[in-house]
């Protein structure tokens, strides 16, 4: 009997245990974390994201590099080494011999003109010559004279006073043979001021005609005469350079002109070759400022031995400063610009950029001096940086 009820109390208790446990309200959920915020002025982007935007993360690299300066410029002639030939004289021009590109030589004639002048320059020359042969037998005569009178005198056949007269006349003819002679120089120096020596002696028309040489060897630049034209002096015509070396005249500010001086090594960059620099020097730095751009003209000796650089090119000249010196640079595609501010992004974590405000210095082949707010090693972005720029100017807008 008692063993009945023990089951039956037995069978009870497990249906009371099992209505519990259905019964009973659920357990609460533990919360869910929440995910990690993200500071102000980073970007958070998944790798697969970040590979999409083509970013390219690079260590900030250290170089050696002077303090630079650019300035515009322009690419000129070196005067010093150009000849602007212009006529001496009145005339015609009968022959023209070069055409504007050729290479031409010193001393190599360009043209043939005629004119009065040489004609005129011609007559004197002959004129001088002759009055020189007659002195120079006037002379003869005077020193035979001079001669035998001296030795009449010793034999006591003429008095002493005939003999001073002879020695007079004969230092007369000397003294009038130097004054012919002085004559026929001026004569040949007239003949070669218009390129023409005394030995042509015209015959024909040989000899009557003015060459106009070259001064010096280089390029015919401007031909500005042509066959028979008239000329008048001072007319321009020809202008030769020796393109071998030109000027490159850079302009800086004048608040520039301490870091300036003549002698220092340049730099120049031309848009013709933008991956070669060309060394030059300062030669010259201008003593006054243009007061309507208040700069200051910087002229520099640039060498051009191949002729790849051509006059009036624009240039970019970098003045070099001081010593050599280690330099934090990053491309220039990494520094982007926010509200006038210049930015690069580091990668503080993986899949994290952060904002980071810079100071910029010289750009020197698509290399940018950083001054301050980045350190050699930290890991930029030096590709790409237009996209987190984007994204972080996205985030701070605010929602409407």
């Amino acid at each position: 009997m008692n063993r009945r009820y023990l089951l039956a109390g037995g069978a009870l208790l497990i249906l009371i245990i099992a209505a519990y446990v259905m019964l009973r309200p659920p357990a609460p959920a533990a919360p869910e974390s929440a995910p990690a915020r993200v500071p102000d002025g980073t970007v958070a982007l998944s790798d697969t994201a970040a590979k999409e935007a083509g970013l390219v993360v690079s260590p900030v690299a250290t170089i050696t590099r002077r303090n630079q300066l650019e300035a515009p410029g322009v690419l000129a002639l070196d005067e010093r080494r150009t000849a602007r030939i212009g006529s001496q004289v009145d005339g015609k021009v009968i022959e023209v011999f070069v055409q504007i590109g050729d290479r031409v030589g010193s001393g190599k004639e360009l043209a043939h003109m005629i004119s009065p002048i040489v004609h005129e320059a011609w007559a004197s020359y002959r004129k001088a010559v002759a009055e020189r042969r007659r002195a120079q037998s006037d002379l003869k005569l005077a020193v035979q004279s001079d001669e035998r009178a001296a030795r009449l005198l010793a034999d006591k056949a003429i008095s002493e006073q005939e003999a001073q007269r002879a020695h007079a006349s004969r230092v007369s003819a000397e003294e009038a043979l130097n004054i012919v002679e002085t004559e026929v120089r001026r004569s040949e120096e007239e003949l070669e001021h218009l390129g023409v020596t005394n030995s042509e002696d015209p015959s024909g028309e040989s000899g009557e005609q003015i060459p106009v040489r070259s001064p010096l060897s280089g390029v015919v630049l401007e031909k500005l005469i042509t066959e028979g034209g008239a000329v008048t002096p001072g007319a321009p015509l020809f202008v030769v350079s020796d393109l071998s070396n030109l000027w490159a005249l850079a302009e800086i500010d004048e608040t520039a002109l301490p870091h300036v001086r003549t002698g220092s090594p340049v730099d120049v960059k031309v848009a013709a070759y933008p991956a070669e620099v060309f060394a030059g020097t300062i030669t010259w730095v201008a003593d006054t400022v243009n007061p309507k751009t208040r700069r200051i003209t910087v002229r520099c000796a640039l060498p051009n031995p191949t002729g790849r650089l051509k006059p009036d090119m624009y240039a970019t000249v970098m003045l070099g400063e001081g010593e050599p010196r280690p330099i934090v640079v990053v491309p220039s595609q990494a520094v982007q610009d926010i509200g006038g501010k210049p930015v690069v992004f580091v990668e503080t974590a993986r899949g994290r950029y952060a904002r980071r405000d810079v100071t910029v210095g010289a750009d020197v082949g698509g290399q940018i001096e950083i001054t301050s707010g980045l350190r050699a090693g930290e890991r930029a972005v030096t590709a790409g940086a237009f996209l987190l720029k984007s994204e972080l100017l996205k985030s701070s807008t605010p929602e409407n």
